[in-house]
């Protein structure tokens, strides 16, 4: 038993080794991309709410699309799954350029943000558990919310790290071979943020409805 126990001791400390490193490697990585989102956030939020007619048509324009997504493929985890890893992989695919992933991260920042500007001005959008306040919109995101913002974070990391590849290959004419952990440390960072959308997917689909209504009527 003391074996075993040394055994799974040691594979605990390998992997807490290897995510020590893979964080201290793309630290600055991490923190582009969680400036990039934050600060589109900011943005967005100062926007909707001193600007809301500005950005109403935007708003307006993002909520249809998401209940026509609804119509057609309902509130599942997979089709939460489908949309959100489509997501992901062109955030991470855009690190081949570079300017992409920074755009997508920008993007959802800044729609989150706007959303929660726009609420807090004292304008209101309908829904199906009727009109949203800012205190709803946050009991209604955050649960799965968490798990989704920190992947696409993530994401963009891996993105930004696979744009310093390339361009580390390129400028010294080398070989895909010579910048193996570079690719693999973006590779891993996809990795770990496709389960972070998984999760949040499941709770998306499946708790933070239930989870909103149990808040709500306790306020």
């Amino acid at each position: 038993m003391s074996r075993i126990s040394s055994t799974e001791s040691d594979g605990i400390q390998k992997y807490n080794d290897y995510f020590k490193g893979l964080y201290n490697r793309n630290k600055k990585f991490l923190i582009i991309s969680a400036a990039f989102y934050f600060l589109a956030l900011f943005i967005g939020l100062l926007i909707g709410y001193f600007l809301p007619s500005s950005i109403e048509p935007f708003l307006l324009s993002i909520i249809r699309t998401d209940r026509m997504f609804v119509r057609q493929n309902g509130i599942s985890t997979l089709s939460i799954l489908t949309h959100n890893l489509y997501s992901v992989f062109l955030t991470y695919a855009g690190g081949i350029i570079g300017i992409i992933t920074a755009a997508i991260l920008f993007l959802n920042g800044f729609t989150y943000g706007s959303f929660l500007g726009y609420l807090s001005s004292n304008h209101q959008i309908a829904s199906t558990i009727g009109n949203v306040t800012p205190a709803l919109y946050i009991i209604y995101t955050v649960p799965h919310g968490v798990f989704e913002i920190t992947g696409f974070i993530i994401a963009g990391a891996a993105g930004f790290r696979l744009t310093i590849a390339i361009v580390d290959m390129l400028r010294s004419d080398s070989l895909v071979s010579d910048h193996y952990w570079e690719f693999k440390d973006s590779i891993a960072m996809l990795g770990i943020s496709i389960v972070l959308i998984i999760i949040a997917a499941i709770i998306e689909a499946n708790i933070t409805l239930h989870l909103g209504n149990y808040i709500t009527h306790l306020l």
